[in-house]
């Protein structure tokens, strides 16, 4: 019976007491070592009873054979030479297989913490992909992860894959352009995708493999320049982000209009901002069958920017007593803390 940590009181442990070497050691190890240790008491004993040595001398000549350490001349009798001869042929062999079986065991505990991502990976829905941790990427993910979604990220470089992995996130080594890195994180599954290498061909190569694996997914790609947005869109990305431009806007922005750039969130770090957020409505929203007006009741400090049907047809500001059906999606803005309180809702900045 499992517990949590939290849980308080006696906790039976099923499983009998004569497997306790499978409880807390591997099998095989715990063979290799029972085996190894009969050997060196075999051969104690050998030596003790037929050269008439105390019982430490011969446990000193057992592990200096065992070990091929090698020893001088100290008076062997015949008879424990021959004695010596069977040791090094089973003992050694005992000691080899032991070494082997302790090395692969190490191995695989190593190989573990990759083990555990990937099953991790495999049990999500719904959630994010990110390509590339460089600064973008991992910007993107500290990002993702202020939202409270699950992320899986992807990069070829094992330290950066390492700092991710302590920092909490799911981090997959591997080649971000194959097939088998993108059904690892679960591409099928995924909400949405980035592409965030530094490298514009890479990351369309990382659009044309989500793609063909998921056709509707969401894919936002990082372009080094804009001359690169309408090959990676062709790639297959829904929308493109020029990291360069953006930031020429954001300084304009605030050149041209410092009041209107301090309420955009990524042109102004301090002070209040405003969020964008989409709310779906879904066959068992809370806000199907309500009208604009009633979620203004609710939630009097947001602002309703536009609507789009189940037929793509996009309406701005749209009429309060419009009603919220199955399959819309309702743009709104507001403080972060207003978007928190929309359940349902998914942050767009």
């Amino acid at each position: 019976m499992a517990t949590s940590d939290s849980d308080i009181g006696l906790v039976v442990d099923p499983t009998p007491r004569g497997r306790w070497f499978e409880r807390t050691i591997d099998p095989t190890i715990a063979r290799a070592l029972l085996l190894i240790g009969m050997v060196v008491l075999v051969g104690t004993t050998g030596y003790s009873w037929i050269e008439g040595w105390s019982a430490w001398k011969s446990l000193f000549f057992t592990l200096v054979t065992l070990t091929t350490v090698g020893y001088g001349d100290y008076g062997m009798s015949e008879d424990g030479q021959r004695f010596t001869a069977l040791l090094m042929i089973g003992g050694i062999g005992t000691v080899s297989y032991t070494a082997t079986q302790l090395i692969q065991r190490a191995m695989a505990h190593a190989a573990k913490p990759e083990r555990r991502m990937l099953q991790q990976a495999r049990k999500m829905r719904n959630h994010y992909i990110v390509c590339g941790l460089g600064r973008t990427g991992q910007h993107v993910i500290s990002k993702l992860r202020d939202e409270g979604v699950d992320v899986v990220a992807i990069d070829t470089d094992s330290s950066l894959v390492g700092m991710m992995r302590d920092r909490g996130v799911i981090a997959i080594e591997r080649d971000a352009t194959s097939d088998a890195a993108m059904m690892l994180a679960g591409i099928e599954c995924a909400a949405g995708l980035a592409a965030a290498t530094a490298s514009d061909a890479v990351n369309a190569l990382i659009c044309l493999t989500a793609r063909a694996l998921a056709p509707d997914v969401n894919i936002t790609a990082r372009a080094e320049d804009d001359a690169s947005a309408f090959k990676l869109k062709r790639a297959g990305a829904t929308s493109v982000i020029a990291p360069t431009s953006y930031g020429g806007d954001g300084i304009a922005e605030n050149l041209l209009r410092p009041e209107v750039a301090r309420l955009l969130p990524g042109l102004q770090n301090e002070g209040f901002s405003l969020h964008f957020a989409e709310l779906s409505i879904a066959d068992r929203s809370p806000y199907r069958g309500l009208s604009v007006a009633d979620v203004g009741d609710a939630h009097p400090r947001l602002v309703f920017i536009a609507s789009r049907d189940v037929d793509g047809e996009v309406t701005l500001r749209p009429d309060p007593s419009h009603v919220l059906v199955e399959g819309e999606v309702l743009i709104v803005a507001g403080t972060s803390q207003d978007v928190r309180g929309l359940g349902g809702a998914r942050r767009a900045a």
